[in-house]
């Protein structure tokens, strides 16, 4: 007969998982026989040993530094939680693993048991996925911007006009792509939502404005489908905090999905209600409906109600799936009601704008009527004596000057005067200077704004900071120099005459540069790169008024040459225009991130046109 504990031997020594125990001290006092296996020591090597025997630095240090604290303060901060981090074998190998630590109460004294798991498997897989889907999102949306770009172009009359029958053609070749791309988006979407990686821009949206341009955006597809949309009522203007274009990719999920299970001459309708705290649009289709056995999996991807009815209907089964991502990462909430042979009504509820409280703010003494203004500054700075020092140096030289304390003063004034220069502190009560200046950066009536540095981190923050996306005109060191303020200043003011912009595109794909060039001929030069090597050298002997950057690169990713643009030219806006996801850490070191194939010819233009200024 078996007995329990040579039972339980056996079964501990079969585990595939690595089990450890050890004492408050980290002396190792047990092990199974799978941790001989995943590390390459025997038995008699550990047991006595310090747990660190198979820990690479600095987890060495962080295990001792961590059970030394539990003993003082019997603060529990990783036991009883599952959590990925590095070990290292005999052989010096480092490897992946996940560790689970359980207390054991055994005689007054403190025992640790360890499970340890090997992942470095599956997070080989992991990363060998992520990079074909960093493949796939480059080698297929890069040819498709081109064609989708080309097609664009032609269909457009851009080119001369085409005969009826030529121009039927390129329309439908036109589509086609178009289908070709939303598949590719929807398949790299579900990837980034499944990581829990959604990249989302959140502003101040107008959500009744937006509702009626994703109609007027859908309408085509709808009356290919002989389907008419209409917002029912006539209702008044409601906000919310969202990113718009996420938004308008649910909206027209929802649309698209409406219009194609309608009937023909069948109506979809859109309405918009409000209480107090939240907003809810509806959409509502009068089609076949929805089985009460399908209501279950409707949010599910690759869900399909009929797998026959929807390949005659076309679409992938991915965008209710990432339509419910996109709503529940704003802090929303989406459902549907439906009855078979009846209709069907999804919705999506989101928390509505509330509105900050205004600060007061007081207004400066004017200067003398009868003196010459030579521009008007606004100084942020949160210390008052330096405040009135600034001014006192601006006024002497004729600058109407308005000072505030703080981020949030700052953009209150913003929103209601316009200034030809802001000197910014960097650290500020609340927002801090950077993270102000990017917001400026993204606001329509901030975008252009001269800014200028004035603090006593200025040199120290602008070395250790990727900051090219800021814009900043200068850098200033406190104590101030007077004479270098004041010249900056008079610098950024003064008018400068007519000349063509110059822009740089580094992009190895010819056929890309090619209709860049088309789009914007008549406006900007546009001068090519299609190595970083090349890019640099260019970057070194002309001047440019704004570089747009592939990532990947035959030698390398256009992310390499960001700390090169900030330190040669730190006030030079950047666009990222490549076929890969850009992560958020990237977004808040440009101006502006595009994804090839998400963006329209006048969506990239009116981009490029925003940060240069042109007509």
């Amino acid at each position: 007969m078996i007995n329990n504990e040579a039972l339980l031997n056996a079964i501990l020594d079969n585990i595939s998982d690595a089990i450890v125990t050890i004492d408050e001290h980290g002396i190792i006092h047990a092990v199974n026989k799978t941790v001989e296996a995943m590390f390459g020591y025997s038995e008699s090597e550990l047991i006595n040993h310090n747990i660190n025997i198979i820990m690479p630095s600095p987890y060495t240090e962080l295990h001792d530094s961590y059970l030394a604290r539990y003993l003082k303060t019997k603060q529990k901060r990783i036991i009883g939680k599952s959590r990925e981090l590095e070990a290292q074998r005999k052989n010096g190998e480092v490897f992946k693993i996940e560790l689970f630590v359980h207390e054991l109460g055994l005689n007054k004294e403190d025992r640790f048991l360890g499970i340890i798991r090997d992942i470095s498997e599956r997070k080989q897989m992991e990363q060998m996925k992520a990079e074909f889907i960093s493949t796939v999102s480059h080698e297929l949306r890069t040819p498709l911007t081109s064609i989708k770009g080309s097609l664009g172009m032609v269909n457009s009359g851009v080119l001369g006009e085409l005969p009826e029958k030529a121009k039927r053609m390129v329309t439908l070749a036109h589509n086609n792509t178009e289908r070709l791309i939303l598949l590719v988006n929807d398949l790299l979407d579900v990837e980034k939502i499944q990581a829990g990686k959604i990249d989302l821009q959140v502003v101040k949206v107008n959500l009744t404005e937006l509702v009626r341009d994703s109609i007027e955006a859908n309408q085509s597809y709808a009356n290919n489908l002989q389907v008419s949309v209409i917002l029912l009522g006539s209702p008044e203007d409601y906000f919310v905090e969202a990113d718009n274009n996420r938004l308008m990719q649910v909206m027209a999920n929802l649309i698209s999905n409406a219009a194609k299970y309608s009937p023909k001459n069948g109506q979809v309708e859109i309405t918009i209600q409000a209480d107090k705290n939240f907003i809810k649009v509806s959409v509502i289709d009068y089609g076949l409906g929805i089985p009460k056995e399908y209501h279950a999996k409707m949010f599910q991807k690759f869900s399909q109600v009929d797998s026959s009815d929807t390949r005659k209907k076309g679409g992938t089964g991915l965008g209710l799936n990432i339509t419910k991502a996109i709503v529940e990462h704003h802090g929303g909430q989406i459902n549907f009601e439906s009855e078979y042979q009846q209709g069907s009504t999804f919705f999506f509820v989101l928390p509505s704008w509330q509105e900050p409280a205004k600060p007061k703010i007081t207004s400066p003494e004017p200067l003398s009527a009868a003196k010459k203004v030579a521009g008007k500054i606004l100084v942020l700075e949160d210390e008052p004596d330096i405040a009135k020092l600034i001014a006192l140096m601006l006024e002497q030289e004729s600058f109407l000057v308005t000072t505030c304390s703080s981020a949030e003063q700052a953009k209150e004034i913003l929103l209601n005067e316009s200034f030809d220069v802001m000197t910014v502190d960097l650290r500020l009560p609340g927002q801090d200077g950077l993270s102000l200046i990017k917001e400026l950066r993204h606001q329509e009536h901030t975008q252009d704004l001269p800014i200028i540095i004035v603090s006593a981190e200025a040199n120290n923050v602008k070395n250790n900071n990727i900051t090219s996306g800021l814009r900043v005109i200068d850098w200033i060191e406190k104590p101030i120099d007077q004479q270098h303020l004041i010249e900056s200043i008079s610098e950024s003011i003064k008018k400068e005459g007519d000349y063509a912009s110059k822009i740089l595109y580094v992009e190895d794909d010819k056929d890309l540069t090619q209709i860049m060039t088309l789009l914007l001929e008549d406006k900007v030069t546009v001068v090519s790169a299609n190595t970083l090597q090349q890019a640099k050298k260019l970057l070194q002997d002309e001047t440019f008024d704004l570089v747009i950057l592939d990532v990947g690169l035959p030698d390398g990713t256009g992310l390499d040459i960001l700390p090169f643009l900030n330190t040669h030219l730190s006030t030079t806006p950047i666009i990222i225009f490549s076929g890969e996801s850009i992560t958020e850490d990237v977004v808040n070191r440009v101006d502006a991130a595009l994804i090839k194939s998400k963006v329209s010819n006048n969506e990239l233009v009116g981009t490029i046109k925003s940060l240069i200024n042109l007509k």
